[in-house]
């Protein structure tokens, strides 16, 4: 192969991969102490998209979703006390209740780590929920990509939730990396 051919299959590849990597990302401000970096598309969610999405007595404080609405973004604030010293502790608390929550579960990544000078908890898993309901019109299995983060502001746990199916994985696992690890909190 000839050395001008090598040159331009590799231009060819790093144009390539630059037109399908990460987004451009847009500061948004979850409350007067959080900011996230979204992807452009991503809108705040109705009332009616967060119940047809998330099953909770309580709607998160905040929740994005992608103009596909295949990808979202959620963030909680809690009641759940917690301290930033409390959070390796905590971190098996959420693990446990993550695996509660699903038939199966294949953790990724999980510890505790600093993003922009703050400690979190992260947990980045695959899950798998089949519904043995025989009553249940659903039958299947719903696969999901979540990335979680927890700190603690005041002493209650702050939730931060990227989700997807597993099938679009591959795409939206750098961009909610990229998300996460844009966090930023003023203050205590």
């Amino acid at each position: 192969m000839g050395f001008q051919l090598k040159i331009f299959l590799f231009v060819l590849t790093v144009w390539g991969v630059g037109f399908q990597g990460i987004p451009k990302l847009k500061k948004t401000k979850l409350t007067d102490q959080i900011t996230v970096s979204l992807p452009e598309d991503f809108h705040p969610m109705t009332d009616d998209e967060i119940a047809a999405k998330y099953f909770v007595s309580r709607k998160p404080t905040a929740s994005f979703s992608s103009a596909d609405r295949v990808a979202d973004f959620s963030f909680n604030q809690t009641t759940t006390p917690g301290r930033q010293q409390d959070l390796a502790m905590l971190k098996d608390f959420f693990k446990s209740g993550i695996r509660s929550n699903f038939t199966k579960v294949d953790f990724i990544q999980e510890g505790v780590v600093q993003i922009n000078e703050r400690d979190f908890i992260v947990l980045e898993y695959t899950a798998e929920l089949r519904d043995e309901d025989p009553n249940s019109a659903n039958k299947g299995i719903t696969r999901q990509y979540s990335y979680i983060v927890y700190t603690t502001i005041r002493n209650k746990v702050n939730v931060m939730a990227f989700n997807c199916p597993v099938q679009v994985r591959e795409h939206w696992q750098p961009i909610a990396k990229e998300v996460m690890n844009s966090i930023k909190i003023s203050g205590k």
